[in-house]
Formats: structure tokens, C-alpha cells, sequence
């Protein structure tokens, strides 16, 4: 026998056993949750675009109902096209800082500028490779942190969450790095403190949605979201010093 889908309210977040009834092909009734008296997933009769505008907003309801009440089939490809658009945003802002540099220097020793290679391209490689392995390792720091307190602490891991579910709210959490699109395409100007201020809201969002998806209590998620943005910040700036090769 099939496992029942599992649906949850996103209001108070218990479980309820369907979204909605459906009568015929043009009407369905919306189900009440019996916690909390409220209609227990509004987002199922509303438009894309009103979800997109509650996760910009922080709204827990809106994760709630992408990662507890849809499939979410295609967050792979969502996570490789967040970390191709870091590692441009990421080309960028180095290409800025260094462009006074390079042009006060004059090249004395042998690199691979000097070779018939498209170091552009190459720099953007390296770094897509970084952020990947980066992001991999924040996703493992959460699900480990995760599994800590659900074994030890809480004593059901059971009700633990998957990690494809971490990987996916990781993944969802950081879509706001969609932010620095304007500065890319339009302006060309990418400045530190233009990622400093995302990162600081994609943190926000990671940390919402994290919640959302766990009972752990404030303090182990505040603890387990700035340990991997520390874990993948460190991985980062490590590989960024060995695999780099004199060009990045």
C-alpha cells in the first residue's frame, strides 16, 4: 500500500490529512484546520506570483507551503543556477576591486595571461567549483547540526528532517540571490556592499525557513544557521586560496 501524502497547516504547522475536497472539476472546498480554526493552506487557490511575494516578505506561511505542501520537484535546478549567478556576481566584484591594480602593475613573471588561454572563463570555473562546494558543505553543517539535536536532544529522530528537505530549504531560503541581478545586468557595478547586504537578507531567510521545517527551539537555529554560514564562509575562503592558481 501507498504511503498518504502528509500536509501540514501552514499557520500552526500540524498535520492535516488533505489541502482541500473536491466536488467537481470546478469546485473544491478548502480544509479548516482543527488546531488552529484557520483555513489550513490559502496559497492553493492563489497565483504564483502571490507566493513569490510572501517569500520576499519573510512569510513563514508562504515556506511553509513550498516545502511542506508541494512537491518542489526542480530545487536541483534551482541550486545550480543560484550558484552560477553567486560565482559571476563573485567574478565581478573581484574584476572591480582589481581592475586599478592591474592597471598600476606591470607583469613581471610568467602566468597564464601569457598563455593562448580565456582566463575570464577560467576564473569563472574556479569559482562556480568554490561556491558549490561551499554551499554543499552549509547544507551538510545544517543537516548534521540537525541530526545532533534530533538524536540527542530531542531524542526522535524520527521526525528529524530529511536532507533533501534541509537541501531544498537551503535551497528555496537562497533564492534571494536573485537580488544582485539588477547590479549585473544593468549597472555592471557590483560592490561588497551590495553582497554584504544580500547575504545578510539571504541569512534572514535561511534562518525563517529553517523554523519552518524543524521544531528545533530558537537558540539551536540561530546556533546551526551562523555555524554553516561560518563553515561555508571558511570553505570558501580556503578554496579560494588553493584552487586558484594564481588567477583568481
Amino acid at each position: 500500500m501507498e504511503d498518504q501524502p502528509q500536509y501540514f497547516c501552514i499557520n500552526c504547522g500540524e498535520r492535516i490529512s488533505s489541502l482541500y475536497k473536491k466536488y467537481s472539476a470546478t469546485v473544491l472546498k478548502l480544509t479548516e484546520c482543527e488546531y488552529c480554526k484557520k483555513i489550513a493552506d490559502k496559497y492553493v487557490e492563489y497565483d504564483i506570483t502571490n507566493v513569490v511575494i510572501g517569500l520576499i516578505l519573510l512569510d513563514n506561511t508562504a515556506y511553509r507551503h513550498i516545502l511542506l505542501n508541494t512537491d518542489f520537484k526542480h530545487y536541483w535546478k534551482l541550486s545550480l543556477i543560484l550558484i552560477l549567478l553567486e560565482a559571476y556576481s563573485n567574478m565581478t566584484l573581484l574584476n572591480n576591486s582589481n581592475v586599478v591594480q592591474c592597471d598600476s602593475q606591470n607583469q613581471t613573471e610568467p602566468s597564464l595571461k601569457d598563455f593562448d588561454v580565456n582566463v575570464e572563463d577560467l576564473k569563472f570555473y574556479i569559482l562556480t567549483i568554490n561556491i558549490g562546494i561551499s554551499f554543499l558543505c552549509f547544507v551538510a553543517t545544517t543537516y548534521l547540526l540537525t541530526r545532533i539535536y534530533y538524536s540527542y536532544l530531542n531524542n526522535n529522530r524520527k521526525k528529524a528532517p530529511s536532507f533533501i528537505l534541509i537541501l531544498k530549504t537551503i535551497t528555496l531560503a537562497s533564492s534571494s540571490i536573485f537580488l544582485q541581478l539588477p547590479s549585473v545586468i544593468w549597472d555592471l557595478s557590483v560592490y561588497s556592499y551590495h553582497l554584504h547586504f544580500i547575504s545578510l537578507y539571504i541569512t534572514l531567510s535561511q534562518l525563517l525557513a529553517y523554523k519552518v521545517i524543524s521544531s528545533c527551539p530558537k537558540i539551536w537555529c540561530l546556533l546551526t544557521i551562523f555555524s554553516s554560514v561560518f563553515i561555508k564562509s571558511f570553505i570558501n575562503q580556503y578554496l579560494n586560496r588553493v584552487i586558484s592558481f594564481g588567477i583568481v
